[in-house]
């Protein structure tokens, strides 16, 4: 079930990395440590919007963003693997109560250029979840590779051949 892909965002094991990514612009940079816990397509029709494509990759990552980026401030965790390392005078958020998971996700985006930066979900608060374009890092995203998918139910037929094995693929993400 893909709850359970999520029920624990820890990173998996292996050695701390850091990665660095950016908004197109380049008005909002930011870094990760570590790996992320799952990489994931989604097809539901938020992510489609908000991507503007057949539908979004994601890598989720253990914890959450820097709280004085958040709306409103909270010091409820300690530890961040996403860190904003630019000004974030650009850096909106927005509400979205359109997933299709039902309740809403807070989307992360640059108010210059438009680029998703990150997705918080309040029923996963252990977790961040990265737009994999935004990542600088070349080597990682030839590998990249989507361990599951989220609401096939509204994937695109022509994408049969690409994506993540049949058993990981759920029409929804719960």
């Amino acid at each position: 079930m893909a709850a359970e892909l999520l029920a624990n965002p820890a990173s998996k094991a292996g050695a701390i990395e850091t990665t660095n990514g950016s908004c197109l612009c380049g008005s909002i940079t930011y870094t990760i440590s570590g790996t992320p816990s799952t990489t994931v397509l989604c097809h539901c029709t938020s992510c489609k919007k908000s991507s503007g494509s057949a539908f979004m990759a994601n890598n989720f990552y253990e914890a959450s963003v820097n709280p004085q980026f958040l709306s409103p401030p909270t010091d409820e965790i300690s530890v961040f693997q996403l860190n904003i390392t630019s000004p974030t005078s650009t850096l909106k958020m927005y509400n979205d109560t359109s997933p299709d998971a039902g309740g809403f996700v807070e989307r992360s985006f640059c108010g210059d250029c438009g680029s998703n930066i990150f997705i918080r979900n309040p029923k996963w608060k252990g977790a961040v979840i990265v737009a994999t374009g935004t990542l600088e890092y070349e080597k990682a995203l030839k590998e990249w590779k989507p361990e599951a998918e989220f609401f096939c139910k509204r994937r695109g037929p022509w994408l049969s051949s690409i994506g993540a094995n049949e058993e990981t693929k759920f029409s929804a993400m719960t």
